[in-house]
């Protein structure tokens, strides 16, 4: 199975690029949603991280402060007897801790200074009451030997939650002192996560648990009456905002996890997914642990776009490489059909070499393409020369050789049976003396023309032209079994179109030609004969020369006014048979250069039936089965032009 250059052009181009392209675009895809989903994986944790180190940042300062003031009064650097002046040392850890709410001391004999911020350079030192739950407190502290967070409580002097945490003091004698108490507000936190909403563009809030809220931006300035709550924390319906309400609302079906969306990589975050109102929501989710016995929930909700932004890109990059995919595929598609239209124009020209009709094979147009430029500047040179080979090798021949199959090195000259024709213009040196050289090659161009057609038409080969004479032959190269036959029929052809042609002339007043025409059939030498540098197939021999004198007799045996006289001999005559070409015995003569005499037979005139092989000299009978006729549309003229 043979396959088309178009084809293998087509599909070698577009699966080239198919493949090409198409490895590079998954390759990149592949490459590209990886990577964005890496980095939006980093973007999330980064921001959660950062976050949670801020949220961190607030609250540990306030235990660091209180382990550092129980150390001072371990090692009696802060006298918890002198209240005055451990009110100022209480002062002074405010001013260090900006996030610190209040500071105090509560005492083992229920003695309880405060230090509380009123102003941000601003602060009040207090002795109060022990507070309700003080026994239970102090054997708490006892008990925990460390400082520890405790859940939020309520403070009825600031109506207000603070976030506590309690260190016990011991003196280095192991005495009791009593706690060191570090709140922290939640409207610090709240605020805090404000700024980090306005600078990140999410609403951050932190969970107490499900339900209850420890801070968030919409607390800033607002006061909830919380007392007797427990926990006393706003709830989630309290805060007004519906992003935050909307946390634990039934993920919307059909949408996929935003796990999935950013590569799955998410390290101790939990997602959830809402839709609040017409915007879809992702939020992401962080345990808080060591701010007391329950874990806090640090959360960031931030518009489901934010996320998809970054997959729309890597999708519009997919699609945008399938456009490429697509265009460089038909790019490559039509390249490939436009060099297989030029590829196939050559092969389609080459291929119409084959039948020898090299004018009617188009030149090849250039090409931008420097070798098929090439290819079809030597086609068109190959061609031009073709045409003038044409002009003087018999082209019948050549296709006859070509279609045997034979090279021209391997063409052995063999005998063989052929039938040979001489044909030659009676008086021609006399009527070329009154014609111009360009009007005596009209003439003759003209006349070959008919007598090559007539010829061919019976599968004749015309060897060559000598003068004005025509020789050609028939059972070579091709086996011919009834070459006398077809001789017999190709001279009455040239007779009838000859008589027409003279008829013509002499009804219109101009000198009209003669023809003589000799047939012989015999033995010859027929191949490749002549020079390395110029061979002609051809045939040599006796039956040459016989049929050569034949034509020469002619002139002895023809009315003068006879337009065209054929003779043939009794050979061809008799390898004939009855093939219909009406002929009439005229004798036995003498050819020169032969020894003995040649039985002759001419084409009858104007009798027309078959021959008889035992008529008596002379006679003809018989009725006609040939009709002849001139085998081209009109017999071209072949008459004289008018002398000059």
């Amino acid at each position: 199975m043979r396959v088309s250059i178009a084809t293998a052009l087509l599909l070698g181009f577009g699966t080239l690029v198919l493949v090409a392209v198409a490895s590079v675009l998954i390759l990149g895809f592949s490459t590209s949603t990886r990577n964005t989903a890496a980095l939006l994986t980093d973007k999330v944790i980064l921001a959660m991280d950062g976050m949670t180190v801020r949220v961190r940042a607030q609250l540990d300062p306030a235990q660091y402060q209180a382990e550092f003031l129980v150390a001072s009064m371990q090692r009696g650097e802060i006298d918890t007897a002198d209240r005055a002046r451990l009110g100022q040392n209480l002062r002074s850890a405010l001013a260090a801790s900006p996030q610190i709410t209040a500071v105090s001391f509560l005492a083992a004999d229920g003695t309880w200074t405060v230090a509380r911020r009123t102003g941000p350079t601003d602060a009040e030192i207090m002795t109060m009451p022990p507070p309700p739950n003080s026994d239970l407190l102090m054997q708490e502290m006892k008990a925990a030997r460390i400082a520890r967070w405790v859940d939020p409580v309520w403070s009825e002097e600031q109506e207000t939650s603070f976030l506590t945490v309690r260190a016990p003091v011991w003196s280095r004698d192991g005495r009791f002192l009593g706690a060191v108490l570090v709140g922290v507000s939640f409207a610090d936190l709240s605020g805090f996560l404000g700024e980090l909403d306005s600078s990140q563009g999410v609403t951050a809030f932190i969970l107490f648990d499900a339900q209850h809220v420890l801070a968030h931006p919409a607390l800033i300035g607002r006061t909830f009456s919380l007392a007797g709550r427990t926990p006393p924390l706003p709830t989630l319906s309290d805060l007004g905002d519906p992003v935050a309400a909307g946390i634990w609302q039934r993920q919307p079906p059909g949408r996929g996890s935003a796990s999935d969306a950013l590569g799955g990589k998410l390290r101790d975050l939990d997602f959830r997914q809402a839709s609040v109102g017409d915007v879809d929501y992702v939020y992401l989710l962080r345990d808080l642990s060591g701010y007391g016995a329950q874990n806090w929930t640090l959360v960031m909700a931030l518009p489901q776009r934010e996320v998809d932004q970054e997959i729309r890109r890597v999708r519009w990059f997919g699609l945008g490489g399938v456009a490429i995919l697509l265009v460089s595929v038909a790019l490559s598609l039509i390249l490939g059909k436009t060099i297989s239209r030029q590829i196939r124009g050559l092969s389609q020209a080459a291929t119409s070499l084959r039948d020898l009709d090299f004018h009617a094979v188009p030149y090849l147009p250039d090409s931008r393409l420097r070798e098929l430029s090439d290819a079809a500047a030597a086609f068109n040179t190959m061609l031009t020369g073709l045409r003038w080979f044409e002009s003087y090798v018999p082209k019948a021949l050549v296709l006859r050789l070509i279609r045997r199959g034979d090279h021209a090195g391997s063409i052995l000259s063999e005998e063989r049976d052929v039938t040979v024709m001489f044909t030659d213009i009676k008086g021609f040196s006399t009527l070329a003396q009154n014609m111009t050289p360009a009007q005596t090659a009209s003439l003759l161009n003209e006349h070959f023309t008919l007598l090559s057609a007539c010829i061919e038409a019976e599968g004749g080969t015309v060897d060559k032209f000598i003068g004005d004479a025509v020789m050609a032959f028939w059972g070579a190269p091709d086996d011919q079994a009834d070459h006398a036959a077809r001789a017999l029929r190709a001279a009455a052809a040239i007779d009838h179109c000859i008589r027409e042609s003279h008829d013509e002339a002499v009804a219109q007043g101009r000198p009209a030609i003669c023809l003589r025409v000799g047939i012989h059939s015999g033995p010859v030498v027929v191949g490749n004969i002549g020079t390395a540098s110029r061979i002609n197939y051809t045939i040599v021999g006796d039956t040459v020369n016989a049929a050569a004198r034949l034509e020469a007799l002619g002139a002895d045996l023809a009315d003068p006014a006879a337009a065209c006289i054929v003779l043939a001999s009794a050979d061809t005559v008799d390898a004939a048979g009855d093939c219909g070409v009406p002929m009439t015995d005229v004798g036995e003569f003498s050819l020169r250069g032969r020894t003995g005499q040649v039985r002759v037979w001419q084409l009858a005139d104007g009798v027309h039936g078959p021959r008889d092989p035992v008529g008596p000299v002379g006679e003809t009978v018989g009725e006609p089965r040939v009709e002849p006729h001139c085998p081209v549309p009109r017999c071209p003229d072949v008459t004289t032009p008018q002398p000059v």
